[in-house]
């Protein structure tokens, strides 16, 4: 269901009230400089009124310096306040990033399965930036229209405004200064550029792998590998929007300039006699033009539906629900101490029309190793989901060690059962990193060893760098057998209790899969052990065979 308006002011609401000073800061500048404006005129009127008519010469540079001090005072105000409001801009959106990120590594399997990974990077991307635009750029814009236009107006009533005069001598030094700043603009562009790209990259990983990273339960590793790189693209955001700002600010004081040396010289013609007083109102009449706050009215309204076009879009994904959670009262099962697995009565499908699992009832003794055979499509890798609990089964119940799976706190059972999918997802890290990436303690030692019983000296030896060998996006530098073999050997370090193997040796030669079985005979003596495969070699290592039948 579409939520509500108030439901979106209210996610809204939340987001930008940790930066709310920030945001009223920001709008106390513009009230500031909006107001001084209102000086202008009557700088204006004694220098007409007054200044000239009594040739007072000495009070010409006096007026001058006044208007350059209120045009200063005015660019100054409202360089602070866009920088109030970048750094709450990118604040927000960091923080709001990043707490939707925490809540979709929480959300179920089903959640990913159903939900394009693109259309959940376009939101954690796209759509936080559209909404901080909201907060950020469209509601203080229209703010600052509204100010300005009743001070404008005021202004424009008392002076009588036209169109002015363009200040052709100054175009030049626009040009000059445009090419000075190229070079900044460009490389801090281009800085922005290549953090953001890293951000995507990341979650364009992160989200693909997002079942892998609960298995190993390394939420929390990612959020704080995301929080870096979303934090350096912040950063580079920030230098971008200062040297854009401080840019604007030179091209600014350029006109300000101009213009204050106009009114000084234009003063000293008028007293001779040579320049009439209507014509120096007209050339301060162009600064006003220079400033008029109408002009981006299209445009702000436009953003203005974009932004919340992609607030509706980012309240979808917070409030989708987190079906698979602990309950207050949930145990922590003793970590690397053989568990029994057994399931009672379980039914469950991937929707709700089309059961997988009917009334399935099978026990794993501790210690035990069960081979799960059957035909393709049968329901065994569904039974390796339920037991490492990415989803919970809709009827009956799954126990590990003697506990109903839904009363164990869900860290401590995906640090106890371990399951190794058929498609490992490995990462854009060394071979070491990725081993590491389940249980990041372990020694040297025990990393040989896994790389022994895992079949990955040659693996390792072949390598340029060894252990430290980049594997590349989603370790594609790797056959399939070979990220087979280092995603077996990232679950044996993890010290499970129950370790479930779904298919884990199919891309395997039979040498190197008979020599593999023979050393997990000896490494998983004591490890409850579900094999799920098609293969007639790893049934027959098992201890026994249970077969999957359709009901």
């Amino acid at each position: 269901m579409r939520p509500q308006p108030y439901r979106e002011l209210s996610w809204l609401a939340s987001e930008v009230r940790p930066f709310l000073r920030l945001h009223a800061g920001s709008y106390v500048c513009i009230v500031a400089g909006s107001f001084l404006v209102l000086l202008d005129p009557l700088i204006i009127r004694l220098l007409i009124d007054d200044v000239i008519p009594q040739r007072r010469f000495s009070w010409l540079p006096l007026v001058a310096v006044a208007l350059f001090l209120t045009y200063m005072g005015r660019l100054g105000l409202d360089a602070l306040a866009g920088l109030l409001n970048v750094c709450a801009v990118q604040k927000m959106s960091f923080h709001a990033r990043l707490k939707l990120l925490r809540h979709v590594q929480r959300l179920s399997a089903n959640y990913h399965d159903n939900t394009p990974v693109g259309d959940t990077l376009h939101r954690l991307q796209i759509d936080v930036d559209q909404a901080a635009t909201l907060t950020g750029e469209v509601i203080p814009t229209v703010l600052r229209m509204l100010t300005m236009f009743v001070v404008v107006l005021s202004a424009m009533l008392v002076l009588n405004y036209r169109l002015a005069l363009v200040v052709i001598p100054l175009v030049p030094v626009f040009i000059l200064v445009r090419r000075r700043f190229h070079h900044q603009l460009r490389s801090a562009s281009d800085s922005v550029q290549r953090e953001s790209s890293k951000v995507i990259g990341f979650l364009d990983e992160h989200l693909a792998a997002i079942l892998q990273i609960q298995l190993l339960s390394c939420e929390q590793r990612e959020a704080r590998r995301f929080a870096r790189l979303s934090a350096a693209a912040v950063r580079a955001q920030v230098k971008r929007r200062g040297t854009e700002m401080f840019f604007s600010v030179v091209l600014y004081l350029i006109i300000v300039m101009g213009i204050a040396s106009v009114l000084c010289y234009g003063g000293y013609q008028v007293m001779v006699g040579t320049l009439t007083a209507g014509s120096l109102v007209a050339f301060y009449g162009y600064t006003l033009q220079l400033f008029s706050p109408l002009y981006g009215a299209i445009e702000i309204y436009s953003k203005l539906q974009r932004a919340a076009a992609s607030v509706r879009r980012l309240i979808e994904i917070a409030d989708a629900e987190v079906a698979v959670n602990d309950k207050p009262a949930a145990v922590v099962l003793r970590p690397g101490t053989p568990a029994a697995v057994e399931l009672k009565n379980v039914c469950f499908g991937y929707h709700s029309d089309r059961p997988v699992l009917n009334a399935l009832s099978m026990q794993v003794n501790r210690g035990e190793r069960v081979a799960v055979a059957g035909s393709s499509g049968i329901g065994k890798s569904t039974i390796g989901r339920l037991v490492a609990r990415l989803y919970d089964a809709q009827d009956g119940t799954v126990f590990v060690a003697g506990s109903d799976i839904r009363d164990i706190k869900l860290k401590s059972l995906r640090s106890s059962v371990i399951l190794v999918p058929q498609d490992p997802v490995l990462f854009d890290l060394t071979l070491r990193e990725n081993l590491l990436y389940g249980n990041a303690t372990a020694t040297v030692d025990e990393l040989e060893r896994v790389s022994e019983v895992a079949q990955l000296r040659q693996v390792i030896d072949r390598l340029p760098k060894g252990w430290d060998e980049p594997l590349g996006p989603r370790g594609n530098r790797l056959s399939g057998g070979e990220r087979q073999r280092v995603a077996l050997a990232r679950a044996l370090l993890q010290r499970p209790s129950v370790l479930i193997l779904d298919e884990c040796t199919s891309a395997l030669d039979a040498l190197t899969e008979t020599r593999l079985l023979a050393s997990l005979n000896d490494f998983l003596h004591d490890v409850t052990t579900i094999m799920i495969s098609h293969r007639p070699l790893p049934t027959s290592w098992a201890d026994r065979v249970v077969n999957i039948e359709l009901q």
